[in-house]
């Protein structure tokens, strides 16, 4: 009878081990662009952040100052609409046709995420965004 208790608990041994050797906690976790991103450029007369929502929505939001007779005016353009992801690509699609230019919007390119940076590569051009806090655009965005 001991044997047979012997062999129970090196099996059952056997088994705590071996699932926990299955666990997937070991594989690598993509990083998420759900978030605001804030385009990194060198001019100080505008901003343009992109905010992609876990439920697939897409905010775009650009700040500017306009000159005017008066002296410069603060001006916004904010667009909606959705975004898929397949792979490396990144598909946005606008709820309506601003009459502005929204960065070659709306549009399909490659993405990368690596930490705080969002890279873009559209037609020529690779922009980067850092990722901000939602509330710099809270004002704008539903």
């Amino acid at each position: 009878m001991k044997k047979y208790i012997s062999l129970m608990v090196m099996l059952l041994a056997l088994l705590s081990v071996g699932f926990t050797a299955c666990s997937n906690d070991d594989e690598p976790k993509v990083p998420s662009i759900v978030g605001t991103w804030q385009h990194d450029h060198e001019a100080n007369s505008w901003d343009i952040y992109y905010q992609f929502t876990k439920d697939g929505k897409f905010h775009y939001v650009w700040k500017t100052n306009i000159v005017t007779p008066q002296g410069l005016k603060p001006t916004v353009a904010v667009a909606n609409g959705t975004y898929t992801i397949s792979g490396t690509k990144l598909i946005v699609t606008l709820d309506s046709n601003p009459n502005y230019d929204l960065y070659l919007c709306p549009y399909e390119c490659e993405y990368s995420v690596q930490g705080d940076k969002l890279k873009l590569v559209l037609g020529g051009e690779e922009p980067t965004f850092t990722r901000v806090d939602d509330s710099a655009i809270s004002t704008w965005v539903p």
